[in-house]
């Protein structure tokens, strides 16, 4: 009778303590975007309980506020109670986001963030994922969406050295920008027009940061490296990957080689002209080199070095200009 009498005070006890701790933060996050610039929410309540902690937001509300970079109509925030570190942001569709002050209509079937974090003093991310399914962001002014996929699957996790991080995932079925698609294969002069969604892309890499990503550090982290162990993109049925490992300097300036493999490769030397990626009067010469490459492919496909130095990118020893700053 004792030991059911203490499991009841236990029970109880942990019972209120996730009541309050709902409560606490609430009332915490409340009284800190009152005082701050970060967010404006009109509404913070407690919820999840009992099986989880958390808040509801209901807004406008959203980081950056001041700059309107990111506001969200309402979210929410909860861990459950065995496990305090792992939070999940759950955003309810539809809802509006503005971004950059612009009024998006967010729709779909489901979409949630969740951070996990390691127990120490700044909080060290333990891992991300995003989860959504069906999304598509419309720009309020607008009748068709501005972006849409059928799915959006990504995760960055940990890896045992603490600069480095894993990043991973797939979006299939992403939609591009109505009329993109008809554009482009109209002047790369295709016989026939690539279809307005991409199968699947696709990456599995490896990134190297500056210092190890802490929830609680006020900075932001410098990217030093990046490892593609595979990034693929396949679209009407045309499939390009890229790999390869590209140090960066301290201003963002890649140093390294990226290997791309195409099969198809008059169809994408079109679209890059037409895109403006490949300089016009580089085609010949290209085209000559993916043609030789491709009669010693046993599948016709080619490969090509995209090589990053002294602030230059060259495409098999073809330059096509100065390098693009990753920050």
């Amino acid at each position: 009778m004792r030991g059911l009498v203490w499991a009841a005070v236990v029970a109880g006890g942990a019972v209120l303590a996730d009541w309050g701790a709902g409560q606490g933060m609430a009332l915490w996050l409340r009284g800190a975007l009152d005082g701050s610039d970060a967010a404006g929410a009109a509404q913070v309540t407690a919820t999840g309980f009992p099986a989880r902690i958390g808040v509801q937001l209901d807004a406008p509300w959203g980081a950056n506020a001041g700059m309107r970079a990111v506001a969200l109509d309402r979210a929410t925030i909860t861990a459950p109670v065995w496990n305090p570190l792992a939070w999940t942001l759950d955003l309810p569709l539809p809802q509006k986001v503005e971004l950059q002050g612009l009024p998006f209509a967010l729709t779909g079937k489901a979409a949630a963030l969740t951070v996990a974090s390691a127990p120490a003093p700044d909080l060290p991310l333990a891992g991300i994922t995003l989860r959504m399914q069906a999304p598509a962001l419309q720009l309020e002014a607008t009748k068709a969406p501005s972006l849409a996929a059928e799915s959006v699957d990504l995760a960055l996790q940990p890896t045992e050295d603490p600069q480095t991080y894993t990043l991973a995932g797939a979006i299939v079925g992403a939609a591009l920008p109505p009329g993109l698609a008809a554009a482009l294969s109209r002047q790369a002069g295709l016989t026939q027009s690539l279809p307005d969604r991409l199968e699947h892309v696709s990456l599995d890499a490896g990134v190297g940061l500056a210092q190890p990503l802490m929830l609680l550090s006020p900075a932001p982290v410098a990217l030093s490296a990046l490892d593609l162990r595979r990034a693929e993109l396949v679209w009407g049925g045309h499939r390009i990957s890229v790999s390869g490992r590209l140090t960066l300097r301290p201003d963002g300036t890649p140093e390294g080689t990226l290997t791309i493999a195409l099969s198809d490769f008059p169809v994408w030397l079109d679209l890059g002209l037409a895109a403006g990626l490949v300089p016009r009067e580089r085609k010949a010469m290209l085209a000559a080199m993916g043609e030789y490459l491709g009669k010693q492919s046993p599948d016709g496909s080619v490969q090509l070095p995209l090589s990053f130095a002294n602030g230059r990118m060259t495409l098999a020893a073809i330059p096509l200009g100065p390098a693009p700053q990753l920050r």
